[in-house]
């Protein structure tokens, strides 16, 4: 909950958390970089926050200032470390799988973007995005209206679409039962 406090006085706009180790020497390295490259490029058209999350317990104070420095991380960025079980607890919040194979952790290459209210919107896989899509992205998570809504939320969609389909069939069903009554009724009083 402290971590939280800290980000809501942190600044305004939404929030990228991006989870590391900081002795990763393939995609967290890889990720943070881009990362800063990227939102290098969103200068002065909307205000953000960026959370880096190590879910190694090993690492401490030192690692993440070098992990700072070696990456060229902004100043602002918070850099925070965690106990074992509030890893866990982050872990299971985000969905976030990690296995452990002696000193490297194998993990996904995800980066979540909360709105500016902490709630999960979005995540961001492996290399695939760039500024325009982290641009986009925070657009929708903070102005919101439908368009926005059906993009984040596109398994919502499908279930209104099945429950139309079963609306329509339904009342198409009505139509031919009320029809087939209608006409047994004529026959009935034509007889």
């Amino acid at each position: 909950s402290g971590l939280w406090e800290k980000l809501q006085v942190g600044g305004a706009g939404p929030v990228f958390v991006l989870p590391v180790y900081t002795h990763c020497t393939m995609s967290c390295p890889v990720l943070a970089s881009k990362l800063a490259r990227e939102t290098a490029r969103l200068a002065g058209r909307t205000a953000y926050r960026v959370l880096i999350f190590s879910f190694d317990p090993a690492d401490d104070a030192a690692t993440l200032r070098e992990f700072r420095v070696k990456e060229k991380l902004p100043d602002n960025w918070m850099l925070v470390r965690a106990s074992a079980g509030d890893i866990r607890k982050f872990c299971d919040f985000f969905h976030y799988s990690i296995l452990t194979e002696g000193s490297v952790m194998i993990h996904t290459n995800q980066i979540f973007l909360l709105d500016h209210t902490l709630r999960w919107r979005a995540t961001f896989v492996d290399e695939s995005w760039s500024v325009t899509d982290l641009a986009l992205w925070m657009k929708r998570v903070e102005h919101g209206g439908l368009l926005s809504w059906i993009a984040m939320n596109p398994e919502q969609l499908v279930f209104i679409a099945l429950g139309g389909m079963l609306v329509s069939l339904l009342l198409i069903l009505w139509v031919l039962v009320s029809r087939s009554r209608g006409m047994q009724h004529a026959d009935a009083l034509e007889s």
